[in-house]
């Protein structure tokens, strides 16, 4: 059985089955045609089927998705960076935007806006990390006395060194600590 599709100002107002008296606003579908009433007819391709979603979009008819760009002819995700600097995405913590560029914000940025407990945390990471770096060479020191070797530290620079690792140890007891701490210089 015959499909026809009734069109008025652009707008598809109805689609019939069955046999119709000629009229000009009447046109006779295809089988496979994809129309729905109240749709534009510019919606269509040639053969009544639906123009894909890019088309739509670039006719106006459809709106690109949020988190959606249109690129190449194609409709892709934006990236992370994309969705922050359009205001769909929250910028991470302890990030800022440079010159359209999401960046780490520097480490008085970030202590700015730490809480007490987090400064604590973050002052003792870093100490620790500090820390960390030096005591191999105290344990390799020690070793290489035992085995009577020569040392590769000499027992000043072994002294400044354990030195500086107790001074690490001791940010905690600064008077100002956590919102200021005085890091001591590497030997």
């Amino acid at each position: 059985m015959a499909e026809y599709m009734v069109i008025q100002d652009n707008i598809i107002k109805a689609i019939y089955c069955g046999e119709v008296e000629s009229n000009e606003n009447i046109i006779p579908l295809p089988e496979n045609h994809q129309v729905q009433v109240g749709d534009n007819i510019i919606c269509y391709n040639k053969d009544y089927t639906r123009k894909n979603n890019v088309e739509l979009i670039k006719l106006g008819f459809m709106q690109l998705p949020q988190g959606y760009k249109l690129e190449q002819d194609n409709m892709v995700e934006m990236s992370l960076d994309e969705k922050i600097l359009a205001g769909l995405e929250e910028l991470p913590r302890f990030c800022k935007i440079v010159d359209n560029i999401i960046v780490e914000m520097e480490e008085y940025e970030k202590l700015a806006i730490m809480q007490k407990q987090e400064k604590e945390d973050y002052h003792r990471k870093k100490r620790d990390n500090l820390i960390n770096e030096e005591i191999w060479k105290i344990s390799r020191h020690e070793q290489e006395k035992l085995l009577g070797i020569k040392t590769t530290l000499s027992d000043d620079e072994f002294l400044k060194l354990l030195k500086y690792i107790q001074d690490l140890r001791d940010i905690t007891i600064q008077e100002y600590f956590p919102d200021f701490v005085d890091y001591p210089e590497k030997p």
